[in-house]
């Protein structure tokens, strides 16, 4: 077939795609023209933009349960489609009616469009032979990849042209580059991609020669997981088997790191099983028979090592994904091991499962809250720490009972749920604060295990706080600079680190002198003497370091500081302020001087 001939057949299967999924096609076509106007008027519509790609996936999902379930799939999609749109207005309107990025909404968000996709997925495969979600997972996977790959380089070369035109001819709002990364990703991605999906056969024995070719497994992709991906997954199932032996009596019950790694490699395992599953060679056959009893081993270590930590620490979201996800998989593995023929129950499983995350009173950051409510005020109680609702600091808590009040601030912070409380009148506390309230550091259980390998170094960010207003005091200042420091360094001083000031025809040099380990100090010179050194080690002691990369807060007054010299008084006031242990500081300030007569 001629390029000509390539070209014509698939503008044609576009046509048919637009046809086909027009309700979808519009929707795709809103959400295109509402991010455009988003990033034009730079207005935030991340609702209006969620609602709209919600509502364009349901579409696809409707179009296809009437290909596969109604034989008259003209009518049956209308009633469909009425139902597509009054369940996203209504989402709009819960959208609408609560903090769009609050926690909660967005895990039931992200929940809600994986299980519309893992839908979309499973659709065409219901009611059908043992192969049949392989063969659609095999669809989709090869339709998404095709599109993404088309629509990068058609996003680069758009790029390229408009570059070139913006360099050589005429300037151009840099706009028009998220322009058309909108169009790409939300125009062009979703119609090529929905032109690249086959009708699927009511009967494998009836399927035409289109949904064959896209539900073959290319002969690349073939060798790819035969001989290196499926090699891979067993040597990494070898390693962590060697790691739960070697560690069954130890850290392996406590190792939280360990959980991401397996959930990983559960995800991939089962990807790869889909992948190859219509596949027939040596190495398939001996990968689908190994991996779901070992899959089963593993998930079900990890399930009663998870269910440890339920005990010692509660139940947070992570932890209520991680226990749904280990009953999938260790369902899944006795579906895949002993009744193949119910393969396509898999997805269902999963469908259902996800569902239950996000339902209301039951779902994942609910669960999580009660269970982390209960665990602080159990351990603050039991401590004596909790007196007409407010919290009394105790400095001799256990090891075990600062964990669990960590543990449990950590993830009511995170969801948005601190401040609820009665003895929490905000949803942040800094580390000072934190140590006041409860009587302990924070980050003072931070520890490196030989599993952990090394810690990163120790620092913390510190910002005036920009609602109160910096009062500046210059009533009997002589000089004011403003200057940044980094690394050592004075930016306003071509990256030296020594500024040249001058005042009444004279000439000041104001020098950083900086040690990561051992002296801080700006140092005020004129032409012959010395006139103020200022030692601002103190800078370093402002906030306790830790390695959460954690961001405080302070008031204006808190980051003001003044030293008096026999000839000049020197007023700092810090705006911005990074310090990390063994390197020298960065930061951006204000100096007042005031010369003594």
């Amino acid at each position: 077939m001629s390029f000509a001939q390539k070209s014509q057949a698939r503008l044609k299967n576009m046509s048919l795609a637009i046809t086909r999924f027009w309700f979808s096609i519009l929707f795709f076509l809103a959400t295109t023209g509402t991010v455009m106007f988003a990033i034009e008027t730079e207005t935030d519509l991340g609702k209006e933009i969620l609602t709209l790609l919600i509502a364009g996936l349901l579409g696809i999902a409707v179009r296809l349960i009437s290909e596969r379930l109604f034989n008259r799939p003209f009518q049956v999609p209308l009633l469909l489609y009425a139902n597509v749109l009054l369940f996203s207005v209504g989402y709009y309107l819960y959208l609408y009616y609560t903090d769009f990025y609050l926690y909660l909404t967005g895990v039931r968000s992200a929940i809600l469009v994986f299980v519309i996709c893992l839908s979309i997925i499973w659709i065409p495969s219901i009611k059908r032979d043992e192969f049949a979600f392989s063969r659609s997972f095999m669809v989709f996977f090869k339709a998404i990849f095709v599109a993404f790959l088309f629509s990068l380089v058609l996003m680069l070369g758009l790029f390229a042209i408009v570059g070139a035109y913006s360099f050589l001819i005429q300037a151009i709002d840099y706009n028009i580059y998220a322009h058309i990364g909108a169009f790409t990703w939300f125009g062009f991605f979703t119609l090529y991609f929905l032109s690249l999906i086959p009708h699927f056969p009511k009967d494998y024995s009836l399927a035409d020669e289109n949904y064959l070719r896209s539900a073959s497994v290319p002969k690349f992709l073939e060798i790819l997981l035969s001989y290196i991906v499926i090699p891979i997954i067993i040597a990494y199932t070898l390693i962590l088997l060697l790691y739960i032996v070697q560690n069954i009596t130890g850290d392996f019950w406590n190792n939280s790191l360990l959980e991401p790694l397996l959930v990983s490699y559960v995800v991939a395992g089962w990807f790869t099983l889909f992948l190859i599953d219509t596949l027939e060679n040596k190495t398939v056959r001996v990968f689908k028979k190994l991996f779901p009893p070992l899959l089963f081993i593993v998930t079900g270590l990890q399930g009663a090592s998870s269910f440890i930590k339920y005990q010692q620490l509660g139940i947070t979201d992570g932890r209520y994904f991680i226990l749904l996800f280990v009953i999938f998989s260790t369902l899944s593995s006795l579906l895949y091991l002993f009744w193949h023929r119910k393969m396509a129950w898999i997805p269902g499983l999963l469908i259902i499962l996800s569902i239950i995350s996000i339902l209301p009173y039951i779902d994942a950051v609910s669960i999580g809250t009660y269970s982390q409510t209960q665990q602080l005020e159990a351990t603050l109680t039991r401590n004596n720490m909790l007196e007409n609702n407010k919290i009394q600091p105790n400095t001799k808590l256990s090891k075990a009972d600062k964990r669990r009040i960590v543990e449990s601030y950590n993830y009511l912070q995170k969801v948005d749920e601190l401040e609820k409380l009665p003895y929490f009148d905000t949803n942040y506390l800094s580390s000072r604060d934190f140590a006041q309230v409860f009587g302990f550091e924070r980050y003072s259980l931070d520890e490196v295990t030989p599993n952990e390998g090394r810690q990163q170094p120790k620092n913390v960010y510190i910002d005036m706080d920009q609602e109160d207003s910096l009062q500046l005091d210059v009533s009997n200042a002589n000089l004011f600079i403003p200057f940044s420091v980094y690394d050592g360094k004075i930016l306003q001083a071509n990256d030296t680190n020594e500024l040249t000031v001058t005042y009444q025809n004279q000439e000041y040099q104001l020098v950083w002198e900086e040690d990561a380990e051992k002296q801080l100090r700006v140092v005020l010179k004129d032409q012959e003497t010395t006139l103020a050194s200022y030692d601002l080690r103190f800078l370093r002691e402002i906030e306790k370091l830790n390695i959460s990369n954690e961001s405080v807060t302070l008031p204006p007054e808190d980051l003001t500081f003044s030293e008096e010299f026999d000839n000049v008084t020197l007023t700092l006031y810090v705006t911005r302020l990074f310090v990390e242990e063994k390197r020298n500081i960065d930061g951006d300030f204000y100096l007042l001087l005031s010369f003594n007569n």
